[in-house]
């Protein structure tokens, strides 16, 4: 079309008005009429085709762009030819030149290929399709491109890539699933089969008898776990479990938790600690106990099977009328990228956990899934080898319709009412020990009560608080003993009250104590009466 114009160019330079032409040269009007029509007719068709058009010539100045190919790369009429092909290639596309791809099509040889082409201004990439061939522009040969944008389809086969690995990983879950429940189920199986044939001896004796019928016991209530598990995930993921809410108090069923796992924890040699947020009368709320027990549980288990040393410690404080819980153990971890995993069913960290630690990957999936059935959710904080902690959130809705002033827990108290009460740090490594103390001073609304698990921490509260008033020193414990650490403690507030509480008392044992700074003496078990007589004399209470 190009040629047939230029070549009726020259002949109607000079001619004059239209008017003039069409008289003197009627049949050269009209075929310069025709031509300009269908000039008019194909750069109409050229702008409303959708992909991208572009002209540009063999050193890769453009020379034309259709509407979209304007839309496409940000490009107004009065800038076309201030840019080249260069400037809409992406620097991160491989093999940039297309020096050798030109050559080919001037010779005749189409080329289609995929881009990362790139949008003037802003800088945005696209993925497209580029068909390109040879064309005559003014007289001269010129490169048609037509650009197709592939964003659509490239973010559509990202997603197919990912839904297939997704597919081969639940395929994979599965098959592990099956593996772990056949190892799972066998091993109970074979200890209460097996078991059970040995009590049929008639030589064995009552104290093997008892020991093989606990054994049958105990594989039972593995057995039952398992299959509880499986029948509780399948009917969370049909969503057929209620939630039942019941008045209760929470630090009564912390309390329940930490006798049930205190003796697998001692096991182990893995003390349990208990953090309260609110005191004993104002502790009911209102939620589905059952559910909320079931996910401590579950968080408890796994402490206690991933921390082979340290400690594990589980709590709750309110903030902005929600609950939230904890478990923290100082256990082998999980690495941050693989935090949202072991919440999907049948998954753990990595896969020879399960052959190390047992397990079907079932217990975290319940506890989430438990969790958001309450109206809250499970986060983790965590780092390999350095321990986990998992945070539960719930609603806080306290019984009676009573909303309490958060800001007033044991956590969280305002000033006011931290100058009304005594601070009283209690060094105690044994949990039950420390929650016999907290029993025998619940109910004093005078005693803000705060543990430290060994001396050194019981050292460093001092050291960073010098508003403790009194301190309730055991004398055996770790990392540091209590002598230590009331050495260390008098050596900055030689004033402050320190009672050593120890189990041994012959007067050696009170000499020791005295003698390495302690004010005063308790033997264990401790009674009420004396405890509150002693912190009575050197606390003004009355």
């Amino acid at each position: 079309m190009e040629n047939d114009w230029s070549k009726y160019r020259d002949k109607i330079v000079g001619l004059g008005e239209h008017s003039l032409r069409k008289s003197y040269y009627p049949e050269l009007q009209e075929k310069i009429d025709k031509l300009e029509a269908s000039q008019k007719n194909l750069q109409t068709i050229i702008n409303s085709i959708s992909d991208a058009i572009i002209i540009h010539d063999s050193s890769g100045c453009i020379l034309s762009l259709n509407e979209h190919a304007k839309k496409l790369y940000n490009i107004g009429d009065n800038e076309i030819k201030q840019y080249t092909i260069h400037d809409i290639t992406s620097p991160n596309q491989e093999g940039g030149d297309l020096s050798a791809t030109w050559n080919n099509v001037l010779n005749n040889t189409p080329q289609v290929f995929e881009w990362l082409t790139l949008q003037i201004n802003t800088n945005k990439e696209l993925p497209v399709q580029v068909s390109i061939n040879h064309t005559i522009w003014d007289g001269k040969p010129a490169i048609v491109a037509v650009v197709r944008d592939f964003t659509e389809r490239k973010i559509f086969e990202q997603e197919l890539i990912l839904a297939k690995e997704k597919a081969e990983e639940a395929n994979k879950l599965k098959t592990e699933f099956l593996h772990n429940l056949s190892h799972e189920v066998r091993t109970p199986m074979n200890g209460i089969i097996g078991f059970a044939e040995m009590l049929e001896d008639p030589d064995l004796s009552n104290e093997m008898r008892i020991n093989y019928s606990k054994i049958v016991q105990n594989s039972s209530f593995q057995l039952l776990k398992i299959i509880d598990d499986i029948l509780e995930i399948s009917s969370l993921e049909t969503k057929q479990i209620k939630v039942k809410k019941e008045e209760f108090c929470i630090n009564s069923l912390l309390m329940a938790l930490f006798s049930q796992y205190s003796v697998k924890s001692q096991e182990r040699d893995i003390p349990i600690y208990i953090k309260k947020g609110l005191p004993q009368h104002q502790s009911k709320i209102i939620s589905d106990k059952s559910k909320l027990a079931k996910i401590l549980s579950n968080l408890l288990e796994n402490a206690i099977k991933y921390t082979n040393e340290g400690f594990i410690e589980m709590g709750y404080r309110v903030e902005n009328q929600t609950v939230v819980l904890y478990v923290k153990d100082t256990g082998i971890g999980i690495s941050p990228e693989n935090s949202d995993k072991i919440f999907e069913r049948f998954s753990q960290e990595e896969k020879d956990m399960s052959r190390k630690y047992g397990g079907l990957g079932l217990g975290l999936s319940i506890a989430k899934e438990n969790a958001k059935l309450l109206g809250g959710d499970i986060e983790i904080i965590s780092e390999k080898g350095r321990g986990s902690v998992f945070y539960v959130s719930i609603p806080y809705e306290p019984s009676g319709n009573r909303v309490h002033d958060v800001s007033k827990s044991l956590w969280n108290k305002d000033e006011e009412t931290q100058n009304k009460r005594y601070k009283i740090l209690i060094a105690e490594d044994e949990e039950v020990n420390y929650l016999y103390i907290e029993a025998l001073l619940e109910g004093n609304s005078k005693f803000n009560l705060i543990h430290a698990k060994n001396g050194k921490e019981a050292v460093d509260i001092c050291m960073n608080d010098n508003s403790i008033d009194l301190v309730l020193m055991d004398i055996k414990m770790p990392v540091m003993n209590g002598h230590e650490a009331t050495k260390r403690i008098k050596s900055k507030y030689p004033d402050l009250p320190v009672i050593a509480q120890t189990a041994y008392s012959t007067k050696l044992d009170k000499e020791l104590a005295l003698k390495h700074g302690c004010d005063d003496f308790l033997s264990k078990p401790l009674k009420k009466e004396v405890l509150l007589k002693l912190i009575n004399a050197y606390l003004v209470t009355e």
